[in-house]
């Protein structure tokens, strides 16, 4: 491979910052002895996770990463960290009519990132006011975006046609 067709890509503090403003600002806790309180990124959380996701970008300002792998034990806020970046996907990535999906071998725990996320929409005015939750269905739309976030589980025969702008697939082991 050529140097001249190596992809070339650069940090935009612009864009770690929105998406790491976003988090803090507008998500929070929803269960234990932080439950209601802001979602405040850990270090690690920030500088090897949100930033990297969000502020390396391409050329042509596409991000860099297309795809990210983190792994935690348990215990570690992997579900509001996951929910968190939903609904980044969702409410912030200015992608109209977006597809953003948390999946998971089954619905159920397809459905706990789903849930947190629902709560932390609930938790928040801003949120609040632009989403319509259907907790039935597993569905949160962002009535400004047209954008949807829905639970699915990993059951390939049911997701044909699918065209995700965003996964966060939960146990994927």
């Amino acid at each position: 491979m050529s140097a001249a067709s190596v992809p070339r890509f650069s940090f935009s503090a612009d864009r770690a910052k929105r998406a790491c403003n976003f988090i803090e600002r507008l998500t929070c806790h929803t269960q234990g002895e932080y439950s209601g309180a802001p979602f405040i990124l850990e270090p690690w959380q920030k500088h090897e996770i949100i930033e990297p996701l969000f502020g390396l970008v391409r050329e042509d300002g596409r991000r860099q990463y297309r795809t990210g792998y983190i792994s935690m034990a348990r215990k570690n806020g992997k579900s509001e960290l996951g929910a968190a970046i939903a609904l980044y996907l969702t409410f912030a990535d200015g992608e109209q009519g977006g597809q953003v999906f948390s999946a998971a071998a089954d619905r159920a725990q397809a459905s706990v990132v789903f849930d947190v996320a629902a709560d932390m929409v609930q938790m928040s005015p801003i949120l609040r006011r632009r989403a319509t939750i259907v907790r039935s269905t597993k569905r949160i739309v962002d009535n400004q975006t047209r954008t949807v976030y829905r639970a699915l589980s990993a059951e390939v025969n049911t997701k044909h046609g699918l065209n995700a702008s965003g996964v966060v697939f939960d146990e994927l082991h």
